[in-house]
C-alpha cells in the first residue's frame, strides 16, 4: 500500500508539472478558442483527478485493512506480471512516439490500435483490421479535421510529389 500511495502522490506531481509545461506554450493570435495548451491541460486535469482518487482509494484502503483486528495475514509472494503488462503498454506508446514522425499519425494510430488490441489478447482477424483502419481514421477525422490540430503527415507527402 505504500507503494501506491507514492505513486499515487508521483502521479500527482507529475500532472501539476505537466500543468506547468502545458502553460508555458507560447498562445497564438491565430489559435481559436481551444491553443494549443488546451489538450495537454486537459490531460494534466485528468491525470491529477485520477492521482487523487488513487491516493484516496490507498488510504480508504489502508484505513479499512487497519480496521480489521485479529485476523492473521499470510504473506503472499508479488505478482510482477501486472507490472511487466503496464511495462509492455508503455512500451508499445514508446514505439508509437517514435514511429509516428516518419509513418505519420494516420499509419501509426492504425498500427497503435491494432498492436494494443493484439497485446490484450485479441486474436487477429479482418475484424480486428478493420477496426484499427476504422479507428484510425476517425482519429484522424477528430483530430486534424474537426479539433484542426495538425499531426504529422509522415514520409507519404513526399511520395506524392
Amino acid at each position: 500500500m505504500r507503494s501506491n500511495l507514492v505513486t499515487g502522490i508521483l502521479l500527482l506531481v507529475f500532472s501539476v508539472i505537466f500543468w506547468l509545461g502545458a502553460d508555458a506554450i507560447p498562445k497564438s493570435r491565430l489559435s481559436g478558442s481551444v491553443g494549443a495548451d488546451g489538450l495537454p491541460k486537459m490531460l494534466a486535469i485528468t491525470l491529477g483527478v485520477l492521482s487523487i482518487g488513487f491516493i484516496a482509494q490507498t488510504l480508504l484502503t489502508a484505513r479499512m485493512a487497519a480496521a480489521v483486528v485479529g485476523r492473521k495475514r499470510e504473506a503472499k509472494p508479488m505478482d510482477y506480471t501486472r507490472h511487466l503488462r503496464a511495462v509492455g503498454m508503455i512500451a508499445i506508446g514508446a514505439v508509437y512516439v517514435a514511429i509516428v514522425p516518419y509513418l505519420g499519425y494516420i499509419l501509426s494510430i492504425a498500427l497503435l490500435l491494432l498492436s494494443v488490441a493484439l497485446y490484450n489478447g485479441k486474436r487477429p482477424s479482418s475484424g480486428l483490421l478493420l477496426f484499427s483502419a476504422l479507428g484510425s481514421v476517425v482519429f484522424y477525422l477528430l483530430f486534424v479535421r474537426v479539433l484542426d490540430v495538425p499531426l504529422p503527415a509522415g514520409f507519404w507527402p513526399s511520395l506524392m510529389g
